[in-house]
C-alpha cells in the first residue's frame, strides 16, 4: 500500500481546519497509509529575520522527510493539475514503483529554496493564495478524490 507523508510546519491552528484534516486522513485509509508529520517553527516574535525562519523550517523539513520519498513540495509556483492529471499523476508514480510519497508545505512564509531544490515535483494547488492551514486540507482533499478517480468510484462527500 502507498505511504503518503505529510510534512508541513506546525500545528493546524483553527478547530474546524483540523477536523476537516482528520475527516480526509480517515477517508484516505483504504487507499494509502497517511501520515502527519509536523515540524517545529523558529518564529518568536522578533527574534528571528524571516529569510532565518525560513532557512531554519527548510532545515526541519527536509531532515523530516523519510529516506526514499518522491517529494512534492507545495508552492504557489509550483506546476497546476486538474484532478484528473494529479490522479494520473499518482497512478504513474506508482506503476514505476513508487511506493512513498511526500508532500511537503510550508509556514505562513512558504518553502526555502532548499526544499523545492529538493523536490522531485513542484506542485501549486491554485493560483490563488491559501493560509498554510488551508492548503494542507485542499491537499489532502484532492488527494482523496485522486484516489477514487483512481479506483473508478464516485465522488461523495
Amino acid at each position: 500500500m502507498l505511504k503518503i507523508h505529510l510534512v508541513w510546519v506546525e500545528k493546524t491552528k483553527d478547530a474546524w481546519l483540523r477536523q476537516g484534516i482528520d475527516h480526509y486522513l480517515d477517508r484516505l485509509k483504504p487507499f494509502a497509509q497517511p501520515r502527519v508529520i509536523q515540524v517545529r517553527s523558529k518564529r518568536k516574535a522578533g527574534a528571528f529575520s524571516a529569510s532565518q525562519v525560513m532557512y531554519h523550517e527548510g532545515k526541519a523539513l527536509l531532515m523530516a522527510l523519510p529516506k526514499d520519498c518522491f517529494v512534492f513540495a507545495l508552492d504557489e509556483k509550483g506546476k497546476m493539475l486538474t484532478s484528473l492529471e494529479f490522479a494520473r499523476l499518482l497512478e504513474r508514480l506508482e506503476l514505476q514503483g513508487k511506493r512513498k510519497l511526500a508532500f511537503v508545505i510550508g509556514g505562513h512564509l512558504g518553502l526555502s529554496s532548499d526544499v523545492t531544490k529538493r523536490a522531485a515535483f513542484c506542485l501549486s494547488l491554485s493560483p490563488m493564495t491559501f493560509t498554510h492551514d488551508m492548503a494542507r486540507l485542499i491537499l489532502l482533499e484532492q488527494l482523496y478524490r485522486a484516489f477514487t478517480i483512481k479506483a473508478g468510484l464516485p465522488y461523495h462527500k
